[in-house]
């Protein structure tokens, strides 16, 4: 019977612990300095222009009603092998 008592109140800690990780969320992490913040707007926006997640038309399927409406224009071929080559300077071309 003690044992099955126990089993319980460890079952329930575990969810109770998990439950507060889930509401506390990454947050935190942010506010201690453990993880770096995302940035201000104008980085994330060139970010995302430079490693599209998007299939490019010319590379995979051709599904422009996934992108975002900003980003319906993918950068040109000749463009973006320029910036490969800029942010990546150590691969071959």
């Amino acid at each position: 019977m003690d044992a099955r008592i126990n089993r319980r109140c460890l079952c329930g800690g575990v969810w109770l612990a998990l439950a507060m990780t889930g509401l506390m969320g990454c947050q935190s992490l942010v506010n201690r300095g453990w993880v770096a913040p995302p940035g201000p707007m104008n980085y994330q926006q060139a970010n995302a222009v430079v490693h599209d997640p998007f299939p490019q038309a010319d590379i995979g399927p051709d599904d422009n009603s996934m992108r975002p409406p900003d980003y319906q224009n993918p950068l040109a071929l000749p463009v973006r092998n320029q910036m490969k080559n800029q942010v990546t300077p150590w691969l071959l071309p």
